[in-house]
């Protein structure tokens, strides 16, 4: 099959710059798994186009690409959004001064109806609904592909008593006020029974990007808490082979990410118990079976590979 990826060359989250390399890594993916590709960087026409997929790759919906006659083109034809609750944004990227234009859930979604676009591809499910049902009503159902971030680098089985003994908190803790998505986040990493490292936004010597799992593995555990959706720490982390301490959602647990199985879910109320319960246990053997599957459900799963697999096996069904 024939794949037609759209996209821009500097896009951040795909170019290799971002702080966050999961996006990229799935981007390939997906342009790997076809047995044929165009891209397409700049606008054009449909008809210049032979391709039984159009994948609009674009993660915060902040590349702006015409394609004339789009919407009657026979493909099948996507778009690729995170960030459910984004809002529109005029801005600069800090450091390159890079100008940007992020839509709002609204533009996102009148856009892909006028691209004709048959399916959503999003890293989150719940959260997806929340925000658009309102502009795509019962569509939303029809047109959402959900699956999560899917990170690219190797499992590492590196066992939990050959790590540093440690919780590991490092993540953002801004730029989330309106949806305290970071609220809890904020609090935990500031426990002292917990070892923080600041993001690498802050501290540029922290590693980032394609490098950002050599910091993980040299933890036995970490902490991944957003309260609005899991993103993709919650991913991360099992596959690095580190015990997933991790903000309970039901969407993670439908994945297969269960209390005490592959993941252990905390709050404000039994945050230290459990924290300190796997620190003053350091050989006990149901933290490393925990870890291990959590790892193994990432590696049969959720790697970019399966979700490269995902994409071609949707549209094979489609076309045929």
């Amino acid at each position: 099959m024939k794949l037609c990826m759209v996209y821009r060359p500097d896009d951040r989250k795909i170019n290799g710059s971002a702080y966050c390399s999961v996006f990229k890594g799935m981007f390939d993916a997906v342009i790997d798994r076809f047995e044929t590709g165009v891209t397409v960087t700049r606008d054009c026409s449909a008809q210049d186009i032979d391709a039984d997929v159009i994948f609009f790759f674009d993660v915060h919906s902040s590349h702006h690409i015409t394609i004339d006659g789009i919407d009657k083109h026979p493909a099948v034809k996507m778009e690729y959004w995170n960030d459910p609750h984004q809002e529109e944004i005029h801005g600069q990227y800090i450091g390159t001064n890079e100008t940007i234009h992020k839509l709002g859930a609204e533009q996102r979604c009148r856009r892909a109806q006028e691209r004709g676009i048959d399916n959503i591809v999003s890293p989150v499910k719940y959260a997806f609904y929340e925000s658009f049902w309102k502009y795509l009503g019962s569509d939303a159902e029809k047109m959402l592909l959900h699956f999560p971030p899917a990170p690219s680098f190797e499992s590492i089985s590196t066992p939990l008593n050959k790590r540093k003994h440690a919780v590991l908190a490092n993540g953002a803790t801004w730029g989330d006020n309106k949806n305290k998505g970071y609220e809890f986040r904020s609090w935990a990493y500031g426990q002292p029974y917990v070892t923080a490292i600041t993001h690498c936004v802050r501290d540029d010597k922290t590693p980032s990007g394609e490098n950002y799992h050599n910091l993980l593995s040299q933890f036995s555990a970490a902490l991944a808490l957003c309260t609005p959706f899991p993103v993709v720490k919650y991913f991360e982390i099992p596959l690095a082979g580190c015990l997933c301490f991790a903000e309970y959602h039901k969407e993670y647990e439908e994945l297969g990410f269960r209390e005490m199985e592959s993941c252990i879910y905390v709050d404000k109320h039994n945050f230290k118990k459990r924290i300190n319960e796997f620190l003053n246990a350091p050989e006990a053997k149901h933290f490393q079976d925990v870890a291990t599957q959590g790892r193994m459900l990432m590696e049969q799963r959720y790697t970019a590979r399966h979700f490269a697999d995902f994409v071609y096996e949707h549209v094979k069904r489609i076309k045929q």
